[in-house]
């Protein structure tokens, strides 16, 4: 049942008349989100409703208060700190990247379809991190309706509504992103609401291309001074401009009917590479490539290639290399063709540097270009999650023919929505896998059974393994990876392996450096794990063991044969209840730790955490709900280890405010953390 209040439905008129006249008119409405059907992580458990990606559903349940509260939308990471830790993971193909990198994903489901008008994120601590907005037609498409930098916000809750582009389809699946590397701390979400119309709304002036271009040019759509970062303290009047909007849209717009062909842009890249790239073009079409690629992305071009050519020629003379660099203006005296004169190999190590869609478009100037831009050495290593939008079957066919030597791949993000299915990645890796080292799967929804047999069974040289969220997976499928001889790291964030499979892997792999079994809760005996890890993996550097149910003050004791460890997180592990010995000989052992994360462990207290003193390298520390800690050992950590830059002391019942606000002034170096709560009537 939709109750009003998930749903406000308005009929407006698009003319002067009366609707009793059967005059046009146009359906607003106004809906929250129905389902959550994806997401990249989440600071909640499965069988929990505390933090979870659902708190998103339904109507605004905290805001406008602002703070921590469980009833929210919570990611696991925020800031720099996780782009620091040992288990951080490097890009393969840094160039691909747009200028904000999307971290973290939401996929939201609402009760109609509308063409959406505006998105409105209802943030209720530490706003700032949303970066991208999509929306998906009716054949599975991504259209891209808004992006922007992440902000430094005020600590206050706001109604996020940034501008949209204007969509001509209609949809009810809208997908948001995420870079938190500006957050002080966790972002939490309270609700997303869509407002969105049956028909598709045009301005009459084809200078305004959307409702929001011609609001702000009547006046109706107004930033204040005291509303820079989309703060929105009056939220009852959030909306108040579309209210003035339809009253005027007999008079600025019309309607264009439903028939309209749905024609998102399809030429997003690398999604017809297939179509375009495969062989040389015609003339008339390689004509007209030419002419594009000359005005557009040319000049970019030669400074790339200027850029790379003085790195590459840089213990050269300066003669040598002035020889070799193209003019930068357009003036037709002036020839290009000395770019020919460079050996392959130069050529080679300077088109190294050019993103996929750069290389791509090379494919397209002239024969030359075409053969060298496909050279396989230039695909060595593949990122393709910046594509994840228009990546499907035949972009991936077309990049199967130039990996003879890829190593390294990251597909993750990518082939939801059935865009990719398994059969199409297994046959890619049949023709381009056999040599991978890397490879990324992260929440690809093809990945089953049989794309983790066919792993197994071709990529035999694979030391990283990522499937993270990857729940078509069973453990039948997972014990294929026994095969597996070489595994340095594993993540297996929210997947579906057992005790004795992951056991098995773990034995077969004693290269292990870094394991992740985040998410788990109770389906592992994280215990036996841990024994394992003891006794097959001695140069584990990083472990992830957070909101595991099943670790113990046991399993603890067994990581302590693991001296190389440099990050632990124990994070929510509540089986370790009062550690006792376990967790002060793991300290004492392990000597090299950077990262150790204890939060929500409430029997922890200063005996258990003294040998944490002597670890020099010590840079991250999460000590959130220790209750029985002292001021006397927080300090100690501040005043031994030269290298903490984080340390989360919030809900340590022993430590007062007043005491943190000294320690922050004492020591800048350190960002302390501390959550708190504010109620709307506070804020007055």
């Amino acid at each position: 049942m939709i109750s009003h209040d998930e749903i406000k439905i308005e009929v407006v008129p698009i003319s002067g008349k009366r609707i009793d006249e059967k005059e046009e008119t146009v359906t607003f409405v106004e809906q929250f989100v129905k389902d959550v059907c994806d997401f990249s992580s989440q600071y909640g458990s499965n069988i929990s409703i505390s933090y979870t990606a659902y708190n998103i559903a339904g109507n605004p349940s905290k805001f406008p208060d602002y703070g921590d509260f469980p009833q929210a939308f919570v990611m696991r990471t925020y800031g720099q700190w996780w782009n620091k830790a040992p288990s951080r993971l490097t890009d393969y193909m840094p160039q691909n990247n747009v200028d904000v990198v999307s971290q973290d994903y939401i996929d939201l489901e609402y009760y109609q379809e509308v063409y959406p008008i505006r998105i409105s994120v209802y943030e209720t601590y530490n706003p700032g991190s949303v970066v991208g907005i999509w929306a998906q037609n009716s054949e599975g498409k991504w259209f891209q309706l808004w992006s922007g930098f992440p902000q430094v916000v005020p600590h206050k809750p706001r109604i996020f509504s940034p501008y949209l582009q204007s969509c001509n389809f209609k949809t009810k699946m809208i997908r948001l992103e995420f870079n938190h590397n500006l957050l002080d701390y966790y972002t939490e979400l309270d609700a997303v609401l869509l407002i969105g119309t049956s028909e598709l709304i045009v301005p009459n002036n084809l200078y305004h291309q959307n409702l929001n271009d011609l609001s702000q040019e009547l006046g109706y759509l107004k930033q204040s001074n005291d509303d820079i970062y989309n703060l929105t303290p009056d939220y009852l009047k959030a909306n108040q401009d579309l209210a003035v909007i339809k009253k005027i849209l007999p008079k600025h717009c019309r309607l264009l009917k439903s028939k309209i062909i749905d024609n998102i842009s399809k030429g997003k890249l690398i999604s017809k590479i297939g179509q375009h790239y495969q062989s040389v073009p015609p003339i008339e079409e390689a004509f007209n490539s030419l002419q594009q690629f000359l005005q557009e992305d040319f000049p970019k071009l030669i400074k790339d290639i200027n850029h790379s050519i003085s790195n590459t020629l840089n213990e050269q003379s300066n003669s040598t290399k002035e020889r070799f660099l193209l003019p930068l203006n357009d003036s037709d005296n002036q020839p290009c063709g000395s770019f020919s004169t460079l050996p392959d190999e130069t050529v080679l190590k300077i088109l190294k540097n050019l993103d996929l869609k750069s290389l791509c478009r090379l494919c397209r100037v002239n024969r030359h270009f075409n053969n060298i831009a496909r050279d396989a050495l230039l695909y060595t290593s593949l990122n393709l999650k910046p594509y994840w939008h228009c990546l499907d079957t035949s972009a991936l066919n077309c990049l199967a023919l130039r990996c003879h030597y890829l190593q390294r791949l990251d597909l993750s993000w990518c082939g939801n929505y059935n865009m990719i299915k398994y059969k199409d990645f297994t046959d890619f890796l049949h023709t381009s896998g056999t040599l991978l080292t890397h490879l990324r799967l992260n929440c690809c929804q093809f990945v089953n059974d049989e794309v983790i047999f066919e792993i197994s069974k071709v990529c035999k040289n694979l030391k990283e393994l990522c499937l993270r969220n990857c729940m078509g997976v069973t453990n039948e499928g997972f014990s294929n990876l026994e095969n597996l001889k070489l595994l340095e790291r594993l993540e297996l964030y929210r997947t579906s392996v057992e005790t004795s499979t992951l056991c098995s892997i773990l034995k077969k792999n004693t290269q292990m450096r870094h394991l992740n079994l985040a998410g788990m809760h109770d389906r592992l005996n994280i215990d036996e794990i841990a024994v394992e890890l003891g006794n097959s993996c001695p140069y584990l550097e990083s472990v992830d063991f957070w909101k595991a149910q099943t670790l113990t003050p046991h399993g603890v004791k067994a990581l302590s044969h693991c001296t190389n460890l440099r990050e632990v997180d124990f994070g929510w592990c509540g089986g370790m209840g009062a550690p006792g010995d376990s967790l002060r000989a793991l300290l004492f052992s392990c000597r090299y730790l950077e990262k150790v994360f204890l939060a929500a462990l409430r029997g922890l207290t200063d005996r258990d955490l003294e040998p944490l003193l002597l670890c020099q390298r010590l840079q991250q520390l999460d000590l959130l709900g220790a209750r029985s800690l002292t001021p006397e050992i927080c300090y100690g950590f501040l005043l031994f280890c030269p290298r903490l830059e984080m340390i989360d002391l919030s809900f340590c019942e022993g430590i007062n405010d007043f005491i943190i606000q000294e320690w922050r002034q004492q020591y800048p170096r350190v960002s302390i953390k501390r959550s708190f709560q504010v109620t709307s009537s506070d804020m007055l």
